[in-house]
């Protein structure tokens, strides 16, 4: 289960990303800049995303962090990739808002409850989602399955990546998304783990 991830705009096309979200805000007064999580990134942040916009080209925008629950104060953070169409309050967005979420790394926690963060060689690390749109805001989920050989001695989930190549296909293409969720994690073992 991904419960933090970390995104530091200092980096790499996390700049861009925050650039051009900086802007949009600027000039729509949608948010304030400072109202977007940067660093270690919790549950209910609003969130750098990227997702379809209405001419179907993939751009950066802005997300709350989790889908708001049944029950005062519940939070929806993940969605399962194995079982996501099979559930109520997931499979139409799924089908029909997908985004991914960019972050220099993740976080896990091992049964000592000591938290390990996750990162890429490349800097930037693309993980699968979708968002719905409720009461004017839109929400969104980080998808998990089942963990690779580097995360698997520290969790039983990790969220679902997406390869930088592959990211317009898995936003615009339903059923190359239905094919990625079953995708194992085992070509992401170039990741680098470390206590944080």
């Amino acid at each position: 289960m991904c419960g933090r991830y970390l995104f530091d705009p200092m980096t790499g096309e996390l700049d861009e990303y925050w650039k051009i979200i900086r802007n949009v805000a600027e000039k729509q007064n949608l948010y304030e800049v400072d109202e977007v999580a940067t660093g270690d990134v919790y549950p209910s942040n609003n969130v750098i995303i990227l997702g379809a916009n209405k001419e179907g080209q993939v751009v950066p925008g802005v997300t709350k962090w989790g889908f708001t629950g049944f029950k005062k104060g519940q939070l929806f953070i993940n969605a399962r990739s194995e079982s996501v169409e099979e559930k109520k309050t997931f499979g139409k967005h799924f089908r029909e808002r997908r985004i991914v979420f960019p972050m220099n790394g993740f976080y896990e926690w091992n049964s000592d409850k000591k938290k390990f963060l996750f990162t890429d060689h490349k800097e930037v690390i693309y993980v699968a989602g979708f968002y719905r749109m409720h009461e004017n805001v839109a929400e969104s989920i980080i998808m998990t399955t089942e963990p690779n050989s580097i995360v698997s001695p520290i969790h039983d989930r990790m969220p679902l990546i997406i390869d930088k190549n592959d990211i317009d296909k898995w936003v615009l293409d339903l059923d190359f998304a239905r094919d990625y969720l079953k995708h194992d994690m085992d070509k992401f073992e170039n990741m680098s783990v470390k206590s944080a």
